[in-house]
């Protein structure tokens, strides 16, 4: 059985030492890692290849235009059809999938029962007083940000849903939400926490920018990242971690609010297939 992780990089690139180290534990050897810029010589693909050398292998391909929903999954898409009959994890580099046991024998039991796709759902990870601190290299990514919750759904309005590994000729929806074909994994079986790093220094000036990127060019999507920065700056400039609405609680390593959560999302999901 051959497994890989692919990604799409830009932009902001912090968590993704930590991404490839998590994945790498996971025992994933195989790695496509795609980085897109808006400019040519933007010196974010010479951290990538920094960054990815150091796990022993190169960046997968350089784009360069906007960063825009189509583009981003036809990456995904070219990437996984090569494979078809191989698994993929699929992450951004801000997202870490936590498995409840050994992922290759998960793997195992889907091609064993013909699944062909596995959903989770999106646990945002935040500093302890809600600040936004840069990511230190050195330091476990999980003790830096050690409160999860249940903040992109109810907050920006965003879908939580994600798909977080399936087959390669399996579809996927923009976003990695949905797929589109393909037989998944019940959810009440197995649904996968997909803890969210996004929430690092320098967030509130790139979803202000990506806000007005996404509403330049009519794209219905720009009021999630708007929806942040203003509850942010209602708040001194953070998340407000006493907000009981958020599910916010220690997560290192287990969140105690999992089972809640994990409904909430598969009930949201359903809503909006």
């Amino acid at each position: 059985m051959n497994v890989h992780l692919v990604t799409i990089v830009g932009g902001c690139i912090d968590v993704l030492p930590h991404m490839l180290g998590h994945y790498h534990d996971l025992g994933i050897e195989s790695f496509f890692v795609h980085v897109q810029i808006p400019f040519s010589n933007d010196p974010l693909v010479e951290q990538a290849k920094e960054i990815t050398r150091a796990f022993g292998f190169n960046i997968a391909s350089v784009s360069v235009g906007e960063w825009l929903h189509n583009s981003n999954r036809e990456l995904y898409w070219r990437t996984q059809q090569s494979r078809p009959d191989d698994w993929f994890l699929i992450a951004d580099q801000d997202e870490l999938q936590a498995y409840p046991r050994d992922l290759a024998s998960i793997l195992y039991d889907c091609d064993r029962d013909g699944y062909e796709y596995i959903e989770g759902c999106f646990l945002d990870r935040f500093a302890r007083d809600g600040s936004f601190p840069a990511i230190s290299a050195s330091e476990s990514i999980w003790q830096q940000f050690p409160l999860a919750g249940f903040v992109s759904a109810p907050l920006l309005q965003a879908n939580p849903n994600k798909i977080v590994a399936s087959k390669g000729r399996v579809g996927l929806s923009s976003g990695q939400h949905f797929a589109l074909s393909g037989c998944g994994c019940p959810p009440k079986e197995l649904y996968i926490p997909v803890h969210h790093f996004k929430w690092i220094a320098g967030i509130l000036d790139r979803l202000e920018q990506r806000a007005k990127f996404r509403r330049e060019r009519g794209d219905r999507y720009w009021e999630e990242s708007q929806r942040f920065v203003d509850y942010c700056r209602t708040h001194n400039g953070r998340m407000n971690v006493a907000d009981a609405a958020f599910y916010l609680a220690e997560a290192v390593p287990e969140y105690p609010n999992w089972e809640r959560v994990k409904q909430l999302s598969m009930d949201l999901a359903s809503e909006l297939r």
